[in-house]
């Protein structure tokens, strides 16, 4: 240990044990000027070089660090008197006493460092006196925009509200200017003890720095302040709210009596603002709907015979007097707080106004064989359930009813069965109850099935009774297939938007241009003929596939010798099956038991597709369609991709950050590159012996 760590050791303890006894017998106050003396005595130190080895070359060496502390030391000082420290406190002039000495402190350091130096060093102290004045400037702009400040220059009133206001705004950004280059200058300089070393243009180059920093905040600041003084508010978080679906939209177009929306909401209102473009879309959709609003204070009979709370609700009416019917829903008040709710507007107004204006409907849905469904203990991760589906049915006052052994499935199906739905059993049916499903088709029911090539659900009599059977193998393309775990399994992900001009795909054969049906796995249908058809079946088939498709029958996802490839796969057929009583018997089978499961059912080419073919099953007055929505989807990664999401924002994006310091500050140390050291000409080659032989017989 050199003498001059031995020095700091020596009065470092006592110095520490002398600042806990001030702090306790003179509190924060004798605290923070015991801290300032030390930090004076130990500047001066540093200064005068106290300390130094005695044999030791005398080298003259700049040390104003510590020195330089007391502006910062002073500023803060100057914060707790005026902002921490009450007006009517006795220790408050002794705080803004410590805080101008440390300020004048500093400010003579800066003059002395100014008067001494010379050359690069005295460009340096003048840069940074001009920055420490700018310091001092704006805390004299402070004083001047107190009250105190003002009543000195004279002025009252507005003029002195006014010129507050101004002064306010302008020492702060002076101050942060000023103090950012300075601090930048000061970071720079630290490292350039001694005249030789000081580098003018690192200097320049940190207060640029710090003067961008600090006008940026000036200006981010300054903006926020003008948009909030003209209240003016740009909420970018918010993304918009919903608008009418066209399932919405023909809802209101098929009224045959008027409907009244009525909006709880005062005049001025944001939310109402945010409400008003959906409501005027539906308004000119249909003659039969009108919209208003009104206060809640305004309209007390109204709320108080459909039992609305207050402001913030949307209240649907139909019809007049007594037999008057309302549903309604709530949206708030506040924005902040309806954000979620404007969002999924548009399926709350379906589900409430289809309960307002249809009558409710049953949809049976066949279970005991593992077919998709909500049920979470059903083992079946989240994205092969059946959630939005039921979500859909709900809002279209459908109510889902279970259809099993339980139910009489074996002997027959519900007489009051509207329609019934299989969809992707992976279980085996009893004969008994695929006979019941024929039988309820050919009495004229209404069937939808959804079914897996590759699974053991034993329906084939019933597709033999439709005039249908599905053939070995899942379909696959190297073309048309989703990229979903860019591996090989992919390509049993296949799309298609090759619809036909049955009612039944109508919707998707007119957007064919922008959505195409996925299916997960899919199956092809084909007609065939057998004893078990039922009579007069007519088998039409709304979606096929393009060419360049094969059946992979053994799993390898890869197209081997003797695998069917036809031009054409039908992966969807809609049966209509006449019978004596005049009523027709309609199914609708699609060769993916996936189609409608959550993982697929938000892709618009599939919602139309059970749109339209439930709407043909149970009758074209019927309405059921998929809702706008703007709520964010979430995204889901396997296991493997959150590790490697984990690694690279753990290590992979800071890594190149840390190689870059590493290398800028191995550069900076070095002082930037060395100039490449020029080559010498080479010097003239001595002449060949014969050759000057040569010419010295030429010369002879």
């Amino acid at each position: 240990m050199n003498r001059r760590r031995k020095l700091q050791a020596l009065v470092g303890a006592p110095a520490l044990i002398g600042f806990v006894l001030v702090s306790r017998l003179f509190g924060v106050l004798g605290a923070a000027a015991y801290l300032l003396l030390m930090l004076l005595l130990y500047g001066g130190w540093e200064v005068l070089g106290w300390g130094a080895e005695p044999e030791q070359p005398r080298i003259e060496v700049r040390r104003s660090f510590w020195v330089g502390l007391l502006l910062p030391a002073g500023l803060a000082l100057l914060f707790v008197a005026e902002r921490v420290v009450s007006d009517a406190d006795e220790q408050l002039w002794w705080w803004r006493g410590l805080a101008l000495a440390c300020l004048a402190a500093a400010a003579g350091w800066r003059g002395h460092q100014l008067a001494r130096s010379k050359g690069n060093q005295r460009q340096v102290e003048t840069r940074l006196a001009i920055a420490t004045g700018g310091v001092l400037a704006a805390l004299g702009l402070y004083a001047l925009s107190t009250d105190a400040g003002l009543a000195w220059m004279g002025l009252e009133a507005e003029a002195a509200e006014r010129t507050g206001g101004a002064l306010g705004a302008l020492w702060v950004a002076l101050l942060v200017v000023s103090g950012s280059a300075l601090f930048a200058m000061e970071g720079a300089y630290r490292l350039m003890p001694i005249e030789e070393a000081i580098e003018l243009r690192r200097v320049s180059a940190a207060a640029g720095t710090g003067l961008s920093l600090a006008l940026s905040l000036v200006f981010v600041v300054s903006l926020a302040f003008v948009t909030n003084e003209r209240e003016q508010r740009w909420d970018l978080s918010y993304f918009k709210t919903t608008r009418p679906s066209e399932t919405s939209v023909r809802l209101v177009e098929r009224l045959d009596e008027p409907v009244r929306v009525v909006l709880l909401y005062p005049e001025v209102s944001e939310v109402l603002e945010q409400l008003r473009p959906y409501f005027a879309e539906l308004d000119a959709a249909s003659e039969a709907l009108s919209v208003e609003v009104k206060d809640h204070a305004l309209a007390p009979e109204l709320v108080r015979e459909h039992r609305v709370r207050g402001n913030g609700f949307v209240l649907l009416l139909r019809g007049e007097g007594e037999g008057q019917q309302a549903e309604s829903f709530e949206i708030g008040e506040d924005l902040e707080a309806a954000r979620s709710r404007l969002r999924t507007l548009d399926g709350r107004f379906q589900e409430r106004f289809a309960q307002l204006t249809t009558r409710p409907r049953d949809l049976h849905v066949t279970t005991g064989h593992r077919e998709r469904s909500t049920d979470v203990s059903s083992g079946d991760p989240a994205p092969t359930r059946l959630s939005e589906l039921s979500a859909a049915l709900r809002r279209s006052n459908i109510q889902k009813r279970d259809l099993g052994l339980a139910q009489g499935l074996a002997n027959q199906v519900p007489e009051d069965a509207r329609a019934v739905a299989v969809i992707g059993p992976r279980e085996p049916f009893l004969p008994e109850e695929a006979q019941s499903l024929l039988q309820y088709v050919e009495g004229g029911g209404r069937l939808l099935v959804f079914v897996d090539p590759d699974a053991d659900h034993q329906l084939a009599p019933l597709l033999a009774g439709l005039g249908l059977s599905l053939r070995e193998g899942v379909l696959h393309s190297t073309q048309s297939y989703v990229r979903r775990t860019r591996t090989e399994a992919d390509r049993q992900v296949i799309y298609s938007n090759h619809y036909s001009a049955h009612p039944t795909v109508t919707l998707a054969n007119r957007f064919r241009a922008r959505v195409a049906s996925i299916f997960d796995g899919a199956g092809a249908l084909e007609r065939a003929e057998s004893e078990a058809q039922l009579a007069g079946v007519e088998v039409t088939f709304p979606i096929r596939t393009a060419a360049g498709f094969w059946l992979d029958q053994d799993g390898n996802h890869a197209q081997d010798q003797g695998e069917p490839s036809d031009p054409r796969f039908q992966l969807m057929a809609a049966v209509t099956v006449p019978n004596a009583e005049g009523e027709e018997g309609r199914a609708v089978v699609v060769a993916d038991g996936d189609f409608i499961t959550d993982a697929w059912i938000g892709n618009q080419g599939n919602a139309f597709v059970l749109m339209d073919a439930l709407n043909w099953l149970v009758g074209e007055d019927e309405v059921f369609g998929p809702t706008q929505t703007e709520e964010d989807v979430p995204i889901q990664h396997t296991r493997d991709e959150d590790e490697a999401w984990f690694y690279a924002t753990s290590f992979g994006a800071p890594l190149p950050l840390l190689l870059a310091g590493i290398w800028m500050t191995r550069r900076s140390r070095r002082g930037g590159r060395e100039p490449a050291p020029q080559k010498r000409p080479a010097p003239p080659a001595p002449p060949e012996p014969a050759a000057a032989a040569k010419d010295e017989e030429e010369e002879e």
